[in-house]
């Protein structure tokens, strides 16, 4: 039987597992490899930053994410500590270097073949670049965004698929 609460933490971990694994197969691929990819998907920061951000951002993202499904967590970041404000600042931070190679190449997507796998993050199927450019740096982009600007309507959503939170 289907349960709607779940529905939310099931999205947050998936694209937090998705996040932490990609990452770690990023900080593991070579410098080549990762040329060779840039160059196969013809991307272009808008802004340039170094990689190890990105790898960064999808280690720490992924694991925001996946603390998410925590109510009790949730419940922190809505607090407005030093510590909560920290972590809300860095997923903003580090969302948008998730996003930042998305957004010159929004009208060359004709030219990217999107059925080609991502090698570098490790997804080595076809259709990997897809997945990996619209669930990991959109979807995980956006949602880390979310999170770190207004992290109550993460917790509201959960209220209204039926999760209770308790204060």
């Amino acid at each position: 039987m289907y349960n709607k609460k779940y529905t939310l933490k099931a999205i947050l971990g998936v694209e937090g597992i998705l996040l932490f694994y990609s990452g770690i197969m990023l900080a593991l691929a070579s410098n080549n490899e990762i040329k060779e990819m840039m160059f196969l998907a013809k991307v272009k920061p808008l802004i340039p930053i170094p990689f190890v951000f990105m790898i960064i951002a999808f280690i720490f993202n992924g694991t925001m994410f996946l603390l998410s499904i925590s109510d009790r967590f949730m419940l922190f970041l809505i607090r407005n500590t030093f510590q909560s404000i920290i972590i809300r600042a860095l997923m903003v931070c580090l969302s948008f270097v998730m996003i930042n190679p998305m957004f010159a190449e929004l009208t060359k997507l004709s030219s990217v073949n999107f059925m080609s796998p991502a090698t570098a993050p490790g997804l080595l199927f076809p259709g990997g670049l897809l997945v990996h450019v619209l669930l990991e740096h959109w979807l995980g982009g956006i949602m880390g965004f979310g999170m770190g600007i207004y992290p109550k309507l993460f917790t509201r959503i959960k209220i209204a698929l039926g999760s209770k939170i308790k204060k």
